[in-house]
């Protein structure tokens, strides 16, 4: 049985952009208690997931883990 990565697990998309790229988007996702914090309370919120999408092709790709994610901040 072979394993294959999602496609926001890949390092690029398929049409070669990369998280550095100026054509990659930054998607942030949060959970719902972390939105309604942010929006009602005002509170900073940790995400639960951070990937990337290219403009051009619209692929998510170069999800960050979770020692990215905490270093990102």
């Amino acid at each position: 049985m072979t394993v294959h990565p999602q496609k926001a697990d890949r390092a690029t998309c398929d049409c070669g952009t990369t998280r550095d790229s100026e054509s990659a988007r930054k998607v942030v996702k949060y959970s719902v208690w972390g939105m309604i914090a942010m929006g009602l309370v005002g509170i900073s919120a940790k995400p639960t997931d951070i990937y990337f999408v290219c403009k051009k092709c619209k692929q998510p790709f170069g999800r960050l883990s979770s020692e990215e994610r905490k270093s990102s901040r």
